[in-house]
């Protein structure tokens, strides 16, 4: 995956797709818009911006279809009728009427709710009597959700309408802003109206401040309505906490409703100041925390403890509405088994009731070097809200340990939780046992036990899974890597065990040929030579050389010579022998080299300049890698010299979970003929996605089907934003850590690649115990045992319920790959 921009031509054909594969049910406008009259756009013109791009129902009529009172009844985005854009940051519909006109009310129809498109954050309405200075009359989403309720569950048209009295003014031209969620990747409208109000409206002079262009205030208005969308949803499932809790008294449950009432008033979107420094932490103001501090109150007004506590499923998302334990819930204990070097993790849910912020300190009792084992890092897990209005708790800034314990903020009434990294170095073998003790001081107290295996196999510091996520980090970075979190990036990724680096083409492409001699070459290697030093350990460097535009050329040429012809083959041989004789300087083997040529080939794609340089380059040097990740949706159609001229075949896996089996057996073969076998994943936006099902299990997917290589886009791509205000992201954003400009946070996603890392690991070593089993001679219970471990263990994962499902709040069991692991870990032991 090489740009946003790169991966469109798959999400869209995805997107169609999976409109046609759902069952939407009865499809349905919502009742007629309260603000009646004429209708003064119908026959209209109009104009947009920017130009309409989504491929699937983009066409000429695009130019009047939207006033001509005609709406669809069928799958929106695929019906010429639809107007479409993806990747816009925000489009604008501005509607002449022709002359000066009464205004009272506006309405535009669009849809969502399936293959990741989504209702948009903010609709402006702007009304403007010269074309020139323009006026908001506000906001159509919020008029509509105030006037037909939420956002409906699934596949759903909806025609967005103000109420009567909601636009009171006079215009000849009227814009539609149409402002998708941060990250949002596609906005869709079939119809724009405009309603004539009372012909006093004339006599009104525009109000308001006047808005000079859209661009001037959109990233405003999105941010606005992303708060306003959180504090609605977080009013209303309190709402509903409160409605549905065994409180013992009718009156009480009314006080809480009340006080909710009052809370409700006092959240205002336009409170926090937009800027650098805001971050889209729960709570995002003083008055979203006294709204948990309501639950807190319900929770007390239950009997609740003030501190409650309970090991917790590390995978599993938190929800912040979710009540505090009872009984032997809070009994069970944190389980963690690893091998000796590994990285693996623990979780510990926490409900503080209290009316006030509190410390928590937390230590540990009963282990070796208790109350801080060294062998364990705490982290704090932040929820922060997303673009799409989910909020996820998934940061993890490592908690401040002191010698007595690490301190955790509590807020009142918010789920939270702790989270341990442990990493068993000064831990010796065998099984320990202790508790955890949550203390609030004076204010309450928890224990939860805690149950430790350390396995005494050393996990080895080189690692044999290819693992990337087109970081770019040569030259001074890309994406949301800037010089002051560069060295930090690094250092994150390589303690995660990423070992198959990305660079951009320049690496390679800083040359000059010799003017005396067409057979020398002159290579500037200073950037290359400073990018692989940050990566002394990688097993193989990758490079995308971006050549997928040059046949868009009248004569794609390299080094002066036309594509196609013995010159061309013969510069490409002298460009690639002169790098490979620079890597055998430098240690670097031929074979770990790779070159993404063309990213995501695919049906309609022009292959000729990827045949013919990938060609020429195995022509001169055999062992350079060529390396494809091919999006083709049926690949046993796609021109078969492609994978001829590949080493290694790199299929996305959300194709391949959705192909079927042909879509599988069509790669399999591949890999029996003796192609290198990667898989990688490029969905998002990343904090939507499920640690386990998405990020973990791509490693086991890898091991089942006989793969090497695992990939994610994009561990660097912030969406143009920092990661910790996604409001303000253009796309995406798919980084599964959390960067800001200074700053390099873990996050659970990052944290599921490098315990993928592991798992894949463990398999590596218990095929080495068999094997060495075999040799000695072994043919007991135990290796028989270990060898069907191997043939089914990734399989009966990978088939569980639930496991298909790349969504985070999707339910599944996120503990069964553990079980299976553990079996891994006891098989390798009895062949020992």
């Amino acid at each position: 995956m090489s740009t946003f921009a790169g991966s469109r031509f798959f999400c869209a054909v995805l997107l169609t797709i999976l409109a046609f594969g759902v069952g939407a049910g009865p499809v349905g406008a919502d009742p007629p818009v309260a603000a009646g009259g004429e209708n003064l756009a119908i026959g209209k013109k109009y104009t947009l911006w920017p130009a309409p791009n989504y491929s699937h129902c983009t066409d000429p009529e695009d130019a009047v279809q939207l006033t001509d009172g005609k709406t669809t009844t069928a799958y929106f985005w695929t019906q010429r009728g639809t107007v479409g854009w993806s990747g816009a940051p925000y489009a604008v519909v501005t509607v002449d009427l022709g002359r000066l006109a009464p205004i009272g009310g506006a309405a535009m129809t669009t849809a969502a709710g399936v293959a990741g498109v989504t209702w948009p954050a903010a609709v402006r309405i702007l009304l403007s009597e010269d074309g020139r200075t323009y006026y908001d009359a506000g906001d159509l989403v919020t008029m509509d959700r105030k006037r037909a309720g939420p956002w409906p569950k699934g596949y759903a048209i909806r025609r967005l309408a103000s109420a009567q009295g909601d636009i009171a003014g006079r215009a000849r031209f009227v814009q539609f802003v149409i402002i998708p969620p941060a990250g949002g990747p596609y906005i869709f409208t079939d119809e724009v109206e405009v309603f004539r109000g009372p012909d006093e409206l004339l006599q009104r002079p525009l109000q308001g401040q006047p808005v000079s262009s859209p661009a001037e205030l959109f990233v405003q208005w999105r941010m606005r309505a992303s708060l306003q969308h959180r504090f609605e949803a977080d009013a209303a499932s309190l709402e509903k906490a409160i409605r549905s809790a065994p409180v013992a008294e009718e009156s009480h449950r009314q006080k809480l409703l009340d006080r909710l009432a009052e809370v409700r008033k006092q959240l205002r979107p336009d409170e926090p100041p937009i800027g650098a420094a805001f971050r889209a932490g729960l709570p995002l103001t003083k008055a979203h925390g006294q709204l948990f501090g309501v639950q807190a109150e319900l929770w007390r007004s239950l009997g609740r403890p003030m501190l409650s506590a309970q090991a917790a499923s590390a995978w599993d998302p938190l929800d912040p509405f979710a009540p505090p334990p009872e009984g032997k819930a809070q009994d069970q204990p944190v389980e963690i088994h690893a091998m000796r070097g590994e990285y693996r993790a623990g979780a510990i849910n926490v409900f503080w009731a209290g009316q006030q912020p509190m410390d928590l300190q937390v230590r540990f009792d009963g282990l070796p070097a208790s109350p801080t084992p060294p062998d364990f890092t705490l982290h704090e897990v932040v929820w922060t809200d997303t673009g799409r209005g989910v909020p996820v708790a998934a940061a993890l800034p490592e908690a401040e340990r002191r010698p007595d314990g690490w301190k955790v903020r509590l807020t009142p009434g918010l789920v939270q939780q702790v989270w341990f990294t442990f990493h068993p170095v000064h831990l010796p073998p065998g099984l320990h046992e202790g508790v955890v003790i949550l203390d609030a001081g004076g204010n309450g107290s928890g224990r939860v036990p805690i149950r430790l295996r350390v396995y005494p196999m050393e996990f080895p510091k080189q690692t044999t899974l290819w693992v990337g996520g087109w970081d770019y980090s040569n030259g001074g970075g890309s994406y949301g890597i800037t010089p002051e979190n560069r060295q930090a990036f690094l250092r994150h990724l390589q303690e995660r065990f990423v070992n198959a680096p990305w660079a951009s083409a320049s690496v390679l492409m800083n040359f000059t040929w010799d003017a005396a001699d067409p057979e020398k070459i002159h290579l500037d290697t200073r950037e290359f030579d400073a990018w692989t030093a940050d990566w002394p350990n990688a097993r193989a460097y990758l490079v995308f050389l971006a050549m997928g535009d040059y046949s868009h050329s009248s004569k794609p040429r390299f080094g002066g010579a036309e594509l196609g012809t013995p010159e061309f083959n013969r510069r490409v041989g002298v460009w690639i022998s002169a790098w490979v004789k620079h890597l055998r300087s430098k240690g670097i083997a031929p074979g770990q080299l790779g070159l993404l040529i063309h990213d995501e080939p695919h049906e309609g794609t022009d292959l000729t300049t990827l045949l013919a340089f990938a060609r020429a380059v195995r022509a001169a040097e055999p062992e350079v890698l060529i390396w494809e990740d091919p999006t083709y949706h049926e690949p046993w159609k796609a021109p078969p010299e492609l994978f001829d001229v590949c080493h290694v075949l790199c299929p996305n896996r959300p194709m391949w979970l959705a192909g079927g089996k042909a879509f599988e057996e069509f790669y399999l073969r591949q890999r029996d003929r003796g192609k290198l076998l990667h898989s990688y994943s490029c969905s998002g936006p990343a904090r939507l996605l499920d640690p386990y099902s998405y990020y973990r299990l791509q490693a086991w997917h890898c091991w089942r089907y006989g793969g090497t290589g695992s990939f994610f886009w994009a561990f660097g791509d912030t969406g143009g934003a920092s990661s910790w205000n996604e409001y303000l992201a253009r796309h995406g954003p798919y980084t599964p850590l959390f960067l800001d400009e200074k700053t390099v946070t873990a996050g659970k996603h990052m944290e599921a690649v490098r315990e993928s890392v592991e798992d894949y690991e463990t398999f590596v070593m218990l095929r080495r115990a068999v094997e060495r089993a075999k040799a000695a001679g072994r043919s007991d219970a135990a290796l028989a045992a270990a060898q069907r471990l191997l043939q089914t263990a990734a399989a009966e994962v990978l088939q569980a319920q639930g496991a298909g499902s790349i969504y985070w709040h999707d339910p599944k069991d996120r503990n069964l790959a553990d079980r299976l692991r553990i079996q891994l870990l006891e098989a390798i032991l009895a062949l020992q």
